[in-house]
């Protein structure tokens, strides 16, 4: 098992989040697990209005309160013929007591993503009508909710040998949850900043005269570049994106000095794309 932790900070994510992960395509050999919501069968802009609601009794505000908390339990795919729903409602119910067991709380079991199942569970960032944060340290959640999680699968579930809780993985991996918030944002018809940056990309290539010249028309549209060892790597954002790994090679670029037609751009792009589909494909799980 991998337990990732993202946060969000502002209320538009009782919308996106819960909305990403109730989405219609996921909803096959699923459940739904509520803990301080009212009501059932409820749609995400209900959801939306009670964690909302219980937001109103925050305590202690600051611009950066975290409003909702998603963690992701995920499980090893060769295990997914071992985990029945029942033992997800368990583990999920067992989850939550240990990391926000007075939280409002929403979550569900998606089997259709990597061929592997995972839980995604939502809580509000203060406790069910007390307004009081429940903020963790990477410590506390190691000491409190990790290495208890471990002990009670192993006891409870010990045929989830493949499952076993992978400690060498951060407690909070960054560029796992940044994929994440990605897909959240396609999800709700938005583009993540990896596909503007794509999409921009694109758009300089078709024209640029060089190397350089592709660099230059980038700053142009106020996109900031940063080097390494004196070379010019990539672009910068709310993160760094290296023109290699977005598919745009040494290869590739130098190749825009042959004042190539539009056609053989066309091709190159192409295989800017294969590039980045190959590279997504050997990270996967």
């Amino acid at each position: 098992m991998i337990i990732k932790s993202k946060s969000y900070k502002n209320t538009r994510s009782f919308t996106t989040v819960l909305g990403y992960i109730f989405r219609e395509n996921e909803k096959d050999q699923s459940f739904m697990l509520t803990k301080f919501i009212k009501g059932k069968n409820l749609s995400v802009e209900e959801l939306h209005n009670q964690f909302l609601s219980n937001e109103t009794l925050r305590v202690n505000r600051r611009k950066n309160n975290v409003v909702l908390y998603m963690d992701i339990l995920s499980f090893h795919p060769d295990d997914a013929q071992r985990l029945n729903n029942e033992k997800l409602y368990q583990i999920t119910l067992k989850y939550l007591s240990l990391r926000a067991p007075k939280s409002l709380a929403v979550a569900t079991v998606h089997r259709n993503e990597k061929d592997h199942t995972h839980l995604h569970i939502c809580f509000s960032g203060i406790e069910y009508k007390t307004g009081k944060s429940i903020r963790i340290s990477k410590e506390d959640f190691k000491q409190k909710v990790k290495l208890p999680m471990e002990k009670f699968q192993q006891d409870v579930f010990p045929e989830l040998l493949l499952s076993k809780i992978r400690h060498e993985k951060s407690i909070f991996p960054k560029k796992e949850l940044k994929k994440e918030s990605e897909k959240i944002l396609e999800a709700n018809g938005g583009l993540s900043e990896k596909q503007q940056i794509l999409k921009l990309l694109e758009e300089v290539f078709k024209t640029a005269k060089s190397e350089q010249d592709f660099y230059q028309q980038i700053e142009n549209k106020g996109v900031k570049l940063y080097t390494r060892n004196g070379k010019i790597t990539g672009i910068v954002g709310n993160r760094k994106f290296r023109f290699a790994k977005l598919g745009y090679t040494s290869e590739i670029l130098l190749s825009l000095e042959q004042n190539s037609t539009l056609e053989k751009r066309m091709e190159l792009l192409q295989k800017v794309k294969e590039n980045e589909q190959q590279r997504n494909r050997n990270s996967k799980f």
